[in-house]
């Protein structure tokens, strides 16, 4: 009967620690510039002030956010540029609105994990004024904000932007880029970013693969 019950709480403490080996596997995702993934365009506005004016969802041509067979590139925003509308242009033909293009992919089932979000920036050459970032946003139900975190891009480096998504909450992770609106004539002088497209990193996800991982047969990928 002991070795019976000796046998039985080994077999216990074995299947717990394997389930909680399993639950630290799953609990950290890894997601990068993957051009099979649905990508989804929104744009803020603000004053050149930096008071917020507005928001809505808005074509990844016209933020714009070009894709290509190996990258993505962010510029400043012409479409809202019309030289006969003060809301949008002052007199002196600069623009008159800060805008934040927004290219991201979303997530409705990554809560209670830790999402990690990398890639490689192939360049930068924004005009000062402009700045593009790497970022991942929370929200909670009904889209009420949480917070983020976030890595400025820099040409020639990786970027890795880490947060931990609470419990039934929402996560969205992408680029922005931000600056006033330009003028199409004048806009290749204020530069892009451009960003590597790669199939995102597996999840360890697999009780057996987070065995491999464990046993040391196998690496993850950096």
């Amino acid at each position: 009967m002991k070795t019976l019950l000796k046998s039985f709480t080994l077999t216990a403490l074995t299947v717990c620690v394997l389930l909680a080996g399993t639950a630290q596997v799953k609990s950290d995702i890894s997601v990068g510039v993957d051009p099979a993934k649905t990508w989804y365009g929104y744009m803020n506005v603000y004053d050149l002030g930096g008071s917020y004016l507005w928001g809505s969802p808005w074509a990844l041509g016209d933020l714009p956010a070009v894709f290509s067979s190996t990258s993505i590139s962010l510029s400043p925003n012409v479409s809202t540029y019309n030289p006969a509308d003060p809301y949008w242009v002052n007199p002196d033909g600069s623009g008159n609105k800060r805008m934040e293009a927004n290219v991201y992919v979303e997530e409705l089932s990554l809560g209670g994990n830790t999402l990690s979000f990398s890639g490689y920036t192939l360049s930068y050459t924004l005009a000062p004024g402009y700045y593009a970032q790497a970022f991942i946003k929370e929200f909670g139900p009904g889209w009420s904000w949480i917070g983020w975190d976030f890595q400025p891009l820099v040409a020639g480096s990786t970027f890795n932007v880490t947060r931990a998504i609470g419990a039934g909450n929402i996560a969205q992770y992408g680029f922005m880029l931000v600056g006033p609106n330009a003028n199409p004539a004048t806009v290749s002088t204020l530069g892009s970013a451009s960003v590597a497209l790669v199939p995102e990193p597996g999840s360890a996800s697999l009780l057996g693969f987070g065995l491999l991982l464990s046993l040391g047969l196998l690496r993850q990928r950096k």
